[in-house]
Protein backbone atom coordinates (compact mmCIF):
# COMPACT_ATOMS: atom_id res chain seq x y z
CA UNK A 1 0.00 0.00 0.00
CA UNK A 2 1.27 3.44 -0.89
CA UNK A 3 1.14 6.01 1.91
CA UNK A 4 -0.32 8.65 -0.44
CA UNK A 5 -3.22 6.35 -1.29
CA UNK A 6 -3.83 5.65 2.41
CA UNK A 7 -3.79 9.39 3.18
CA UNK A 8 -6.24 10.19 0.40
CA UNK A 9 -8.52 7.30 1.42
CA UNK A 10 -8.55 8.68 4.97
CA UNK A 11 -9.59 12.10 3.61
CA UNK A 12 -6.45 14.08 4.47
CA UNK A 13 -4.34 16.50 2.47
CA UNK A 14 -0.62 16.66 3.22
CA UNK A 15 -1.14 19.93 5.07
CA UNK A 16 -4.06 18.67 7.13
CA UNK A 17 -2.29 15.48 8.24
CA UNK A 18 0.75 17.51 9.33
CA UNK A 19 -1.53 19.66 11.49
CA UNK A 20 -2.99 16.54 13.12
CA UNK A 21 0.47 15.01 13.65
CA UNK A 22 1.70 18.24 15.24
CA UNK A 23 -0.91 17.84 17.99
CA UNK A 24 1.18 14.90 19.22
CA UNK A 25 4.72 15.44 17.95
CA UNK A 26 6.72 17.69 15.64
CA UNK A 27 6.64 17.06 11.90
CA UNK A 28 7.16 19.68 9.21
CA UNK A 29 5.35 19.58 5.90
CA UNK A 30 8.66 18.99 4.12
CA UNK A 31 9.49 16.08 6.44
CA UNK A 32 6.08 14.51 5.83
CA UNK A 33 6.47 14.95 2.07
CA UNK A 34 9.87 13.24 2.20
CA UNK A 35 8.26 10.35 4.10
CA UNK A 36 5.43 10.09 1.59
CA UNK A 37 7.80 10.23 -1.40
CA UNK A 38 9.98 7.52 0.14
CA UNK A 39 13.03 9.77 0.57
CA UNK A 40 13.22 9.09 4.31
CA UNK A 41 11.80 6.48 6.65
CA UNK A 42 10.05 7.98 9.69
CA UNK A 43 10.89 7.18 13.29
CA UNK A 44 8.97 4.27 14.74
CA UNK A 45 6.81 6.62 16.79
CA UNK A 46 5.90 8.77 13.78
CA UNK A 47 5.30 5.72 11.56
CA UNK A 48 2.94 4.23 14.13
CA UNK A 49 1.08 7.53 14.50
CA UNK A 50 0.69 7.97 10.74
CA UNK A 51 -0.46 4.40 10.23
CA UNK A 52 -2.93 4.76 13.12
CA UNK A 53 -4.37 7.97 11.65
CA UNK A 54 -4.76 6.30 8.25
CA UNK A 55 -6.06 3.02 9.68
CA UNK A 56 -3.38 0.88 8.02
CA UNK A 57 -0.88 -1.71 9.20
CA UNK A 58 2.56 -0.03 9.27
CA UNK A 59 4.13 -3.27 7.98
CA UNK A 60 2.14 -2.92 4.77
CA UNK A 61 3.32 0.56 3.76
CA UNK A 62 5.47 0.15 0.65
CA UNK A 63 7.67 3.20 1.30
CA UNK A 64 8.75 1.77 4.67
CA UNK A 65 9.75 -1.67 3.45
CA UNK A 66 13.34 -2.57 2.79
CA UNK A 67 14.03 -4.14 -0.60
CA UNK A 68 14.36 -7.90 -0.41
CA UNK A 69 15.55 -10.22 -3.15
CA UNK A 70 12.70 -12.59 -2.34
CA UNK A 71 9.97 -10.01 -2.93
CA UNK A 72 8.80 -7.91 -5.85
CA UNK A 73 9.76 -4.61 -4.20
Amino acid sequence: MRIKEAREAAGYTQESIVHVINNTMKCSLRNYQNIEYGVVIPSVTLALLISHLFGVDPREVDEWKYPDERTDL
